[in-house]
């Protein structure tokens, strides 16, 4: 455990667990990057369903893009099987918004496709959060999501691929977005806070929804970054405030995960 917020997982799936989400990643960012270099919006279009979404400027996949429902079973068994599993301390019933579950690729700076940015310094707890609302800084109860991000690499980053930059210090409520400049964040954590792993594929970091992290990218990097990242909730305690979102819902039992019904 790297903190009480954040933990560090090496080798939390194995080479031969990941490789079918490999191969069928690998393929749709080919498909994507070939539609996306011809300017073909509608062949672009054609490879994301259309209860799924592509980001651009993540260049990033919802998960249900290149998976089943069927197949996040299998791979939130594995999870839940493994060391990573003992950290996901939601109860007995845990939920995954697969609305929210995203298969990212971070590029090397020289090869960024139109559009595309690094991720700056966020809270995974402000997932829905109307901040507009709120200008004034008085943040309501349960402004700050429960939760914990299950992020995974799917190949070596953090030297020559981007990777993370996370704060391992939980500041322990919502930042608003004026907070989250790097100037502010670097003025209110001291360096030895600031933790930058160097992950295999396999190698996964979970983190509670308060811990401020970002994609970590420098231009000497030559190499692309691809990974996924899920959210999970407890399954008694789904917020309100994404109600339009699918969840997948799952029991613990002595035998594995077992589905269960959820909203």
């Amino acid at each position: 455990m790297i903190s009480e917020g954040v933990f560090f997982c090496p080798a939390a799936l194995s080479r031969a667990q990941l490789a079918p989400w490999i191969s069928r990643i690998d393929q749709r960012y080919r498909d994507i990057e070939a539609a996306r270099r011809a300017g073909d919006s509608l062949a672009l279009g054609r490879l994301v369903p259309p209860d799924q979404k592509f980001v651009p400027t993540a260049s990033s996949l919802t998960i249900g893009t290149v998976s089943s429902d069927e197949d996040l079973q299998t791979l939130f068994s594995l999870i839940d099987n493994g060391r990573a599993g003992e950290w996901l301390k939601l109860g007995q019933e845990i939920a995954c918004d697969v609305d929210q579950a995203w298969v990212r690729r971070q590029y090397s700076p020289r090869c960024y496709p139109a559009l595309h940015a690094p991720h700056g310094w966020h809270q995974d707890g402000a997932l829905g959060f109307d901040f507009l609302a709120h200008s004034d800084g008085n943040f309501p109860p349960g402004a700050l999501l429960q939760m914990v991000t299950y992020w995974i690499a799917l190949g070596p980053c953090g030297i020559e691929a981007p990777g993370l930059e996370i704060v391992t210090r939980p500041p322990g409520r919502l930042l608003a977005p004026g907070e989250l400049t790097d100037g502010r964040v670097q003025t209110q954590f001291g360096p030895e806070e600031f933790y930058r792993p160097v992950m295999e594929a396999g190698d996964a970091v979970l983190m509670r929804g308060d811990i401020l992290h970002r994609t970590f990218v420098t231009p000497e990097m030559t190499h692309d970054r691809t990974s996924i990242e899920m959210r999970f909730f407890a399954k008694n305690a789904l917020p309100g405030r994404l109600k339009g979102d699918r969840f997948l819902c799952f029991r613990r039992q002595q035998d594995g995960l077992k589905a269960v019904p959820g909203r």
